[in-house]
């Protein structure tokens, strides 16, 4: 059995889709639409889903009140500050990381990548909560497991904990400013990437160290890289660094990192540098975007979940006003813009915009948002075509 569905503007114009085990079969101009029964999609604009390339879910404060944060002098009282106000809250941890997976779901993220935190106190009981999570929203979401040292892998001694995480669900090994943090390189990248190529892992790491302190530690990354062969299997989130140095110095690197196919990973930060974005595009660098903070946590209190209010954040920054550079938004969110061909997963959302370009300027609401056919999530989900 599969499902019309009738008055879809997509591909440019509006059209009839033949929805059939968990594909696009059919994809008609609306004038050659079947009299078939079908759900009206009543001109709303067909999307591709999106993706959250770096989320914390085990961070979050609850949303019904206020939990309050002092100033601190540096980022290691940063770390205690976090672990103080969370031990009271264990309790609820995994309610407010399911609350949090379902919005995003709402928003029509329906692939993440999860930093889970590990340390010696904490254990791999995060792990095991992502990991249950990850069991639960099976066939809805899908999550791949960071095997996130926040604490620093030298400072915390998280070497052993790491690879047993490798060992038990996580599919990436996680680091932090291996200078800033760990306080030794080369100690820090040569222990990621020797378990990254003991369990055939990847690798994604935290880096915020700033200027030329940044710089190195990057080259030194993409020194690593090639020398383990992890081209296209490396990701550097935040990158402040490469805002912070002159145009030509992030070139030579956003070259460097093209040829090895390292990705960059940015939350779209107006509080701090953030990466080259168009020059990093334009030498051919994976870009992508990443929620970073939820909600409230001991971080910030403005985080937000929407992956396409972030993508217009980051063309707001830019100034991308024009139909080409909003369009180009989409990749950065692991989506296209609206394109879509019979046979492509029926993985989309409906939203009321008059093109790709004005759903990235706007963000409006997601109306419907369906994964292999199945509606999940959206404002109209109890009037959505069931299968």
């Amino acid at each position: 059995m599969g499902q019309w569905l009738s008055n879809v503007l997509v591909n440019g114009d509006f059209h009839s889709i033949f929805l059939e085990n968990g594909t696009i079969a059919q994809i008609l101009p609306a004038a050659q639409a079947p009299e078939v029964p079908a759900w009206d999609a009543q001109g709303m604009l067909m999307v591709p889903t999106f993706k959250d390339y770096h989320v914390h879910l085990d961070k979050a404060f609850p949303d019904d009140r206020w939990v309050s944060r002092h100033k601190v002098g540096s980022l290691y009282a940063q770390f205690q500050m976090e672990k103080d106000l969370l031990a009271p809250l264990k309790s609820g941890q995994k309610e407010r990381a399911r609350s949090i997976l379902q919005q995003m779901l709402a928003f029509g993220t329906t692939h993440l990548r999860v930093h889970v935190d590990i340390d010696p106190e904490i254990g791999l009981s995060h792990l095991a909560m992502v990991r249950e999570l990850q069991e639960e929203f099976l066939g809805t979401l899908t999550i791949e497991i960071v095997a996130f040292p926040q604490q620093g892998l030298i400072r915390s001694q998280s070497i052993n904990l790491i690879n047993q995480a490798l060992q038990e669900g996580a599919t990436i090994v996680g680091g932090v400013d291996p200078a800033g943090v760990d306080r030794d390189i080369e100690a820090c990248l040569s222990a990621i990437f020797e378990l990254s190529v003991a369990h055939d892992a990847e690798v994604d790491i935290h880096l915020h160290d700033p200027g030329h302190l940044g710089l190195f530690t990057l080259e030194r990354i993409m020194d690593y890289t090639e020398q383990s062969g992890k081209m296209g299997k490396v990701a550097v989130s935040h990158a402040y660094c490469l805002d912070e140095v002159s145009e030509n110095e992030s070139l030579a690197i956003a070259r460097r990192l093209a040829t090895l196919d390292i990705a960059i990973i940015t939350s779209v930060p107006i509080d701090s540098a953030m990466p080259r974005v168009a020059q990093l595009r334009a030498e051919g660098v994976r870009v992508y975007l990443g929620s970073d903070h939820t909600g409230l946590d001991a971080w910030t209190p403005f985080g937000f979940t929407d992956q396409l209010m972030r993508g217009r954040r980051m063309a707001d920054k830019y100034r991308w006003n024009d139909d080409e550079r909003l369009r180009s938004v989409y990749p950065h969110l692991g989506s296209t813009a609206g394109l879509f061909q019979i046979g492509d997963p029926a993985d989309f959302i409906l939203l009321a915009a008059v093109n790709p370009e004005h759903a990235a300027a706007t963000a409006p609401p997601r109306e419907i948002v369906s994964v292999r056919g199945v509606p999940v999530a959206g404002r109209q989900l109890q009037n959505a075509w069931k299968i």
